[in-house]
């Protein structure tokens, strides 16, 4: 019964440690491309999931290899959608399948803008998130805004750490 004892005490640190979120287990993350330039134009954040454990496997949105089970069983624990224009997917992916990954508990991250294609807005809206087509449309929160001059403006995003882009943050000056 000592034994037992010991053996479930020296146990415990690494049960402990196995469910740290600075460690997590579901490290199998699918990465879907339009093309691979995307690598490179997104490398910071890619190399960031690297660095912290992340395995992750890049494929072309359309090739007719890919998939996300095999036997029943999933094949990633992630999905990062970089393909705001595939049309279609290929392989055994559709949005159905997406869908399926994230109501079975699995983690997706899209990168879209208002030029989004139909197949990439669909999986979107069954995710709770819908694209403007009106160009000139913002996002407003009401409850996690920056406290601006400007008194009722909730599209304020304050934040000291963002990276000097144009594509994310512009080109006009202020």
């Amino acid at each position: 019964m000592a034994k037992l004892l010991f053996v479930l005490l020296a146990l415990i640190p690494l049960l402990c440690s196995s469910f740290s979120p600075d460690s997590p287990s579901d490290r199998r993350i699918l990465v879907l491309l339009d093309d691979f330039a995307l690598k490179s134009s997104h490398s910071i954040f890619l190399n960031s999931l690297q660095s912290r454990g992340f395995d992750l496997d890049f494929k072309l949105a359309d090739d007719p290899k890919i998939a996300l089970q095999r036997y029943g069983q999933y094949l990633y624990d992630g999905l990062i959608l970089f393909c705001p224009t595939i049309e279609r997917f290929g392989g055994s992916i559709d949005a159905a399948a997406v869908l399926d990954f994230v109501d079975s508990g699995h983690d997706l991250i899209v990168a879209a803008d208002s030029n989004a294609s139909d197949l990439i807005r669909e999986i979107a809206t069954e995710c709770g998130v819908d694209f403007d087509e009106d160009l000139s449309a913002m996002v407003v929160d009401h409850s996690g805004y920056a406290v601006s001059s400007t008194e009722g403006d909730h599209t304020l995003i304050a934040s000291d750490d963002l990276i000097k882009s144009d594509v994310i943050l512009g080109s006009k000056k202020n």
